[in-house]
């Protein structure tokens, strides 16, 4: 019996020595961290390849680039026949008055009307070119959060692997304490059920990194079984950057503010057509008639479209300048909605910043702490067994809760580099809710020594 002891005693400390072992080693090949991964910045540049959503936002500008010159282009000259006759019967070449007319005519826009449809083509072109620059930093960013959703379900599928294992190894303990008379069967029945409960999040993450892949391979358009292949990791990257300089940046690469600017910039172009359409169109006319047997005549003529209606015209302007003024507005809301976006995600990111010291530099070896007091004084007889399986759930409850911390400022990293107004893509997607709800299981409902 006592060497039944002497080795049960041996497994626990060696538990402890597994649970101690600085993360992570425990046979792991060193990783890069996520922001260097050459594996990511393949898989985006493979986006930017291939992603259909993409090539449609590219086609738009090119459509609408092609407006330029058919705006400038002069309107299509008229081409027209006529038969006069003179009398009933049909008399070509016998009646003075009977012709057969061809005739052309040309429309002519008051000089500068051309080159302000151009430039108002021009502008409204460039319109397009901000939905491109965001949809372009959207799929960027869409990757992104799928590869690091990716890499956290595979760490937490590796963290929970990792304590199924260690479960699997107090489910021995105990079984050998039951049986030498040192503990309760109850022990061994909870163990159990905690080593079937934890099956239930490695299905969870496997899941969860199922279908991070096929996300990430529909972003690429491929098919949504390509494996993915990485040996990066997680890592927190702190800002380095103020919350001032944040917002700069921001604002640089901002599509919305750019294309806020750009329709003030087409609606002070539609406002000075509008005033130029206050001015007269011309009209040439040349035309050939036909006498038979008689001489032929021919005709010029000059039109003059004269804007009589100058209260329509003097409306379009009065709403081409007052679109102009109301940009201004767009501009300063746009810039009231980034600034609170950057300086939220920003305060977040600190936060979170913050929250991940707090578990490296207390709550973690705390824990493991915890682990080897509960270890010496379960050896010594001074907690029951349940402390120690108590002490070891919270290590790895706690490591559970980092890792999703360091996948939540990545996310908000990456959100202040894409300058969104949108605050959709902000919120934390951990994986599944850290398993706290089993070391309060255990702490309430284990008892015995």
């Amino acid at each position: 019996m006592v060497s039944v002891v002497r080795g049960v005693s041996i497994v626990i400390v060696v538990l402890g020595v597994l649970c101690l072992a600085p993360y992570p080693a425990r046979g792991q090949t060193a990783a890069v961290p996520a922001e260097d991964d050459l594996v990511l910045r393949a898989l985006i540049a493979e986006a930017m390849a291939r992603n259909p959503d993409l090539h449609a936002a590219q086609s738009a500008i090119a459509a609408a680039q092609t407006a330029t010159e058919r705006a400038r282009a002069l309107p299509d000259p008229m081409v027209s026949v006529t038969y006069t006759n003179d009398g009933w019967a049909p008399t070509l070449g016998s009646m003075p008055m009977t012709t057969l007319g061809f005739m052309v005519s040309q429309s002519l826009p008051y000089s500068g009307k051309r080159d302000l449809r151009a430039s108002l083509a021009a502008s409204q072109a460039r319109q397009v070119e901000p939905a491109l620059a965001r949809a372009r930093l959207a799929l960027e960013g869409a990757v992104r959060r799928a590869y690091y959703g990716l890499l956290l379900a595979r760490e937490l599928q590796a963290l929970t692997v990792e304590q199924r294992e260690l479960l699997q190894q107090i489910e021995i303990v105990a079984r050998a304490r039951y049986a030498v008379g040192q503990g309760a069967q109850p022990d061994v029945l909870r163990v159990q059920t905690e080593v079937t409960r934890i099956e239930q999040r490695v299905i969870e993450q496997a899941a969860e990194a199922e279908v991070r892949v096929a996300e990430l391979n529909r972003l690429l358009a491929r098919p949504l079984d390509t494996p993915i292949d990485t040996t990066a990791r997680l890592t927190l990257m702190p800002l380095a950057e103020s919350a001032e300089e944040a917002l700069a940046q921001a604002r640089a690469i901002s599509p919305e503010l750019r294309g806020a600017a750009l329709a003030i910039e087409a609606s002070t172009a539609a406002a000075a057509l509008a005033r130029r359409d206050l001015k007269p169109d011309f009209s040439i006319q040349a035309g050939y008639m036909n006498r038979g047997g008689l001489d032929a005549m021919w005709l010029a003529g000059i039109g003059i479209t004269w804007p009589f209606n100058k209260k329509a015209r003097e409306s379009a302007v009065a709403e081409a300048e007052i679109r102009a003024k109301g940009g201004n507005h767009v501009v300063e809301s746009f810039g009231l909605q980034l600034a609170y976006r950057t300086r939220e995600r920003f305060t977040r990111a600190k936060s979170l910043e913050k929250l991940v010291a707090l578990y490296d530099g207390g709550i973690i070896p705390q824990d493991q702490m915890t682990v080897e007091s509960s270890i010496t004084n379960y050896q010594t007889g001074g907690v029951p067994f349940v402390s120690v399986l108590e002490a070891m759930t919270s290590l790895y409850a706690d490591r559970w809760t980092r890792a999703v911390l360091v996948a939540d400022h990545a996310r908000l990293r990456r959100s202040l580099r894409e300058a969104s107004l949108d605050g959709g893509s902000d919120m934390p997607q951990a994986s599944a809710p850290a398993p706290a709800a089993m070391s309060s299981a255990v702490s309430s409902g284990m008892s015995g020594k």
